[in-house]
């Protein structure tokens, strides 16, 4: 799976940047910035007359007041997902600590460590220097191999190097969040990688050597480790997104459903005939405004999660068909 943002135009880098790596809240406010543009054009256009009671504008409160009120059920929807993998009974909750502790103990062996780091950024980075020191020591061993052996180990340690670059340049210093780590692995897929080591080693018959075969199969544990851990922390991820989307949603849900339905209440009152039409156009672009708040903030937010999701669809040594691509 190639990195959708290392190509040198401005494209590919700037869908990266709105599926992957820009800040949630800065596109939201970007999408509410579009709708009181779009509205002020409106009144531009079709003048004061657009906004005055009776006009089209009831039904536009109506339907914000509906919409948000089904997305204030698509937060507790949402709470009601996270809160069921936190919830369990003392005999789940104790396999899935012994689970963690056994893979830790397996990580650990493959390595060569005695004690692997607890940060997910260090325990991906830990992984990752293993492999790397791995592929070192094996690329010097290549000069007594065939040529067509020599060729694809070289081709599998090439990819393997730079996938060690690229994970462990992203994933310097302490600071690094847990989104971090996912945004760091996503671009990496190993299951070619997996595969041409596969079928390398079945085919190479006599010309691999005993050495050459261990540290092979050090990678490949590595490899599937590595895979492991990155869509347990892309768990976490959601978890955590998921609850952040829901209190920002709540936060500014329930002030919009709350101006709607004044607004919608003061459009329908005898005594406004008298009310002057530039105050009305005021109300209109901030209720109008807020209003679509909500939705924009749903639409930043599932953008990424559905990307990071379909970009970490597969596990290895399975691998899509088809590369997806923003």
């Amino acid at each position: 799976m190639s990195d959708s943002g290392s190509a040198s135009n401005g494209s590919p880098n700037a869908a990266r940047w709105l599926l992957l790596e820009g800040n949630r809240l800065a596109i939201a406010a970007g999408v509410v910035a579009c709708v009181t543009l779009a509205t002020l054009a409106v009144l531009w256009a079709f003048g004061y007359a657009a906004v005055r009671p009776r006009s089209p504008i009831n039904f536009v409160y109506s339907s914000m007041i509906t919409g948000n009120l089904t997305l204030l059920t698509v937060v507790l929807s949402i709470n009601q997902l996270v809160l069921s993998r936190e919830l369990g009974a003392p005999g789940t909750l104790s396999q899935r600590i012994d689970a963690t502790l056994q893979y830790r103990s397996e990580v650990e062996a493959t390595t060569g460590t005695n004690v692997t780091p607890k940060a997910p950024s260090a325990f991906i980075r830990h992984l990752h220097e293993s492999v790397g020191e791995t592929v070192d020591g094996l690329a010097g061993t290549t000069d007594e191999l065939d040529g067509e052996t020599r060729r694809r180990l070289e081709s599998v340690l090439d990819s393997l190097r730079r996938d060690v670059r690229t994970v462990n340049g992203a994933l310097e210093g302490d600071d690094v969040s847990i989104f971090g780590v996912v945004g760091a692995t996503v671009s990496t897929n190993h299951a070619e990688q997996l595969n041409e080591i596969a079928e390398m080693r079945a085919n190479a018959g006599e010309s691999l050597s005993d050495e050459q075969r261990e540290a092979l199969d050090r990678i490949e544990d590595a490899l599937f480790q590595i895979d492991v851990a990155r869509d347990y922390f892309k768990t976490i991820y959601v978890q955590k997104e998921l609850a952040y989307l829901s209190r920002v949603l709540l936060y500014v849900g329930v002030p919009a459903i709350v101006s709607g339905a004044l607004s919608l209440l003061a459009y329908n009152a005898g005594h406004v005939g008298s009310v002057p039409s530039e105050l009305y156009a005021v109300v209109v672009v901030v209720t109008v405004t807020l209003g679509f708040a909500p939705l924009a903030i749903l639409f930043a937010f599932v953008l990424r999660l559905a990307w990071v999701a379909q970009q970490t669809a597969t596990i290895a040594p399975f691998s899509p068909d088809v590369d997806y691509r923003p």
